[in-house]
């Protein structure tokens, strides 16, 4: 009970209580960092990137930077051991890189302790066990990094990352953080052996599929898609594509109630699931606006699924949320929001972008750089021409061929396409006039 109340409510007051005065007493030095960095490194100061936080919702963690921007004669960023300067080196082992975060803590994106922030594109990568360290806000120091730092492996730290989890308590804290002063001061773990930095996550094969089934009942975390018609359909075969129990779809629809999709138990309402813990899930419903409501209101853990006999470059990154089905591919570079569908049998080339609460549909094709906004509707069969933009609240029908670019709320359908509604720009200037 006690350690309910701090996760929940104690452990907000206790980050606000350190990292105001910290940020105050400390700003002398991070004004004289700020400006050896713009010295020796050169500008912009700040190291900022999209990190996953709480139940991998991303935000923007703001660090110092710690390396040159130094690149090879066809402009590609030289490697991290050619980027990492002495002076980084000394910013990272002293740990004042990191003190950015302080204001990472204070908005609330952060903890003072936790499991660290990683890269977006791990999301997709970590086992069901793994993917709880997303349980807890992330942290500027956490129980890995003061039992060995990045000299552990990632396995090794990801179960640290749960251990905390599931002990979070004041007194882990206060000795978390005592036990953090000591490790930099002693600078020890810094980097992993044999590399400047921390090598890449690039996944655990073997548990990814497997770590669903070897956990006992008590712990294993409920699995469960909401929505229970034809696109759940396909979510739920996904799902145990990928190796994971499906244990219940929600659905508000009565009539759906006690029935089986694929073996899987609907049940109802989706409102059962505001007061839910330890569950993880899907939402397999098309239409985005009800993506968008029902991931912003649910407090669940949201898995990033890819089907295995979908293709994704591992350079890509997937938000929470989101699903690849059978046959899609997403080549080196692109960015997939949250909450979004790539379809069966759908692609999206090279530098491409699908944003937050967007659906392409079964065999839709994305050229090299198109970017596409939030919760639009790219229907069956469409094409679109390479560097295409496409605004927010963008539909455009089955078999378009999309040949220049399109404002935020248009329409498009036909296969030589015809605009059958203007965008919000357009509308407001017809209401004026």
């Amino acid at each position: 009970m006690a350690n309910g109340f701090y996760r929940n409510y104690g452990k907000r007051l206790f980050d606000l209580a350190i990292a105001i005065p910290a940020l105050i007493v400390l700003s002398p030095v991070l004004a004289l960092t700020a400006l050896a960095v713009r010295q020796w490194l050169g500008s912009p100061v700040l190291f900022r990137q999209e990190r996953p936080g709480l139940n991998g919702r991303p935000f923007f963690i703001s660090k110092f930077r710690t390396m040159t921007d130094g690149r090879d004669e066809q402009g590609n960023l030289l490697h991290d051991d050619l980027r990492l300067t002495g002076f980084g080196k000394f910013l990272r082992s002293s740990s004042l890189d990191e003190l950015p975060e302080l204001w990472n803590i204070i908005v609330g994106h952060m903890s003072l302790v936790g499991p660290r922030p990683l890269k977006m594109s791990y999301l997709t990568r970590y086992s069901p066990e793994q993917a709880r360290r997303h349980d807890a806000v992330p942290g500027l120091t956490g129980w890995a990094q003061v039992n060995g730092r990045n000299a552990l492996s990632w396995e090794k730290r990801f179960e640290l990352d749960v251990w905390y989890v599931d002990h979070c308590s004041l007194w882990l804290d206060i000795k978390t953080l005592w036990l953090t002063v000591a490790a930099v001061f002693g600078r020890k773990g810094i980097s992993a052996e044999g590399h400047a930095t921390m090598p890449d996550f690039e996944g655990t094969p073997a548990l990814a599929t497997t770590a669903a089934c070897k956990l006992s009942e008590p712990a294993r975390r409920r699995v469960v898609v909401i929505g229970g018609g034809g696109h759940g359909k396909v979510v739920v075969s996904t799902l145990h594509a990928a190796g994971l129990e499906v244990d219940a779809i929600y659905d508000d629809d009565p009539q759906a109630w006690g029935r089986r999709v694929l073996g899987v138990p609907v049940q109802g309402p989706i409102a059962e699931l505001n007061t839910a813990s330890g569950v993880s899930g899907v939402i397999g419903i098309g239409t985005g606006a009800i993506r968008e409501r029902l991931a912003q209101s649910l407090p669940i853990h949201w898995l990033t699924v890819v089907h295995p006999h979908a293709h994704v470059h591992a350079s890509v990154v997937l938000g929470p949320g989101t699903v690849v089905f059978a046959g899609a591919v997403i080549q080196p570079d692109s960015t997939v929001g949250q909450h979004s569908i790539v379809n069966t049998s759908a692609s999206i080339d090279h530098d491409g972008r699908l944003g937050d609460f967007s659906n392409l549909g079964p065999g839709t094709h994305l050229s090299g750089t198109v970017s596409i906004g939030d919760r639009c509707l790219i229907g069956t069969g469409c094409a679109v021409l390479p560097g295409i933009q496409i605004g927010n609240d963008v539909t455009v029908g089955a078999g378009t061929v999309v040949i220049r670019d399109l404002p935020t709320g248009c329409t498009l359908v036909g296969a030589a396409p015809r605009m059958i509604r203007s965008g919000y720009e357009d509308d407001a200037s017809r209401r004026a006039a």
